[in-house]
């Protein structure tokens, strides 16, 4: 017994150090800290983990990034059992959807809400219309997933069900759509892509206000130097987040001990890898519940498990308000817009040349405008 408590200690200490190596701190200062560790007694179970990173982190001294992630790893090794279960009831299961052939290599995958009919009808009468039928300008074999929750108040089930059996293309789960259950959605339609669509290379994740000009997203997709399959793509939030402690979707420190989130993708659209899917969420399903989708998945799982992430100015953060039409050739991803927009784009994208497109016609920025 004494050995082993030996064996938990040398661990402890070599995290320790593992922790301090990427920053200068001073002697007296990291001795006193690993003394109040080994004199509180923290390094008897896997708890005891925590408590070590909460220690550490509570420090007045600058925690650099490389520190931050090693933070996080060292947490993250603290839990060895489910604690956050993502098991998944489905009211649409859409199990179908990727088994017809020919078999995808992409999907599609839009996080939607029960009510918003008309923007699921303006992707798939544009952009994502390349997961039905043939276009000369898309040739990777894709399907379009919208995944959905349930209202805490359900009127719409029958309508959302025949509204499946005539597009074949959604997937509902029974939790209750919230701000706070973003990442909870995520999770489960992660687990059924598992479940149900295992021959695709990738997901292209977007949120249903966002436009995808699908020429672009080909061309990045089949340039081989662009991808690989151990990388995020996206907009890069390079300096990460401020982790709230307080307020609607505040995380305690016991739930995640860094201050700030690692850098990570923009949520409006990112490319997400297959292979990395299982062990993201296996690796979910041991940690606290976070609610800030984005962070949590394209941040601090990313970091845990060593994924790379890729930052590209094709995906746009944000619309903007001053764009020219030609800036939309340009771009693979553009949120913030309105169904009648989407139109717009999809006309712009695919019925005009892009060398015409500082004079186009077909452009009007009132109608892609916020309030348009």
């Amino acid at each position: 017994m004494k050995r082993k408590g030996i064996v938990v200690a040398v661990v402890c200490l070599s995290a320790l150090i593992t922790v301090f190596n990427a920053v200068y701190i001073g002697r007296n200062q990291f001795i006193h800290i690993i003394k109040d560790v080994f004199n509180r007694n923290m390094v008897n179970n896997s708890s005891n983990f925590r408590d070590i990173v909460s220690t550490i982190s509570t420090k007045k001294f600058a925690i650099t990034k490389s520190m931050n992630e090693s933070i996080m790893k060292l947490y993250a090794r603290s839990f060895d059992n489910v604690i956050t279960p993502y098991s998944s009831k489905y009211m649409i299961d859409g199990k179908n959807i990727c088994s017809v052939s020919p078999l995808p290599s992409l999907l599609i995958f839009v996080l939607s809400l029960p009510k918003a009919k008309e923007e699921r009808q303006a992707i798939r009468q544009t952009w994502g219309s390349v997961a039905k039928q043939s276009q000369a300008f898309f040739n990777i074999s894709t399907r379009l997933v919208f995944v959905l929750g349930r209202m805490a108040e359900e009127t719409l089930s029958q309508v959302l069900k025949d509204e499946s059996t005539e597009y074949q293309d959604m997937v509902q789960i029974d939790f209750i759509e919230s701000r706070y259950n973003l990442t909870r959605k995520m999770m489960h339609g992660l687990m059924w892509v598992k479940t149900y669509c295992q021959s695709i290379n990738y997901i292209l994740k977007a949120d249903d206000d966002t436009f995808i000009n699908v020429i672009r997203l080909s061309d990045y997709l089949l340039r081989d130097s662009n991808i690989s399959h151990d990388t995020i793509h996206g907009f890069l939030y390079r300096k990460g987040g401020q982790v709230l402690r307080y307020g609607k979707y505040a995380v305690s420190k016991e739930e995640l001990p860094s201050d700030r989130y690692p850098p990570y993708a923009s949520g409006t659209a990112y490319i997400l890898p297959y292979d990395v899917i299982s062990d993201m969420f296996d690796l979910a399903e041991r940690l606290p519940y976070c609610p800030v989708d984005d962070a949590f998945l394209t941040g601090v799982l990313r970091v845990i498990l060593d994924i790379k992430l890729k930052h590209t100015d094709y995906f746009t953060d944000m619309f903007q308000y001053h764009y020219k039409p030609c800036k939309f050739h340009s771009q693979i991803a553009v949120t913030n817009i309105n169904t009648k927009c989407m139109y717009l784009l999809w006309n712009l994208t695919t019925h005009e040349k892009e060398t015409d497109c500082e004079q186009s016609k077909l452009y009007d920025k009132q109608i892609c405008s916020i309030f348009g």
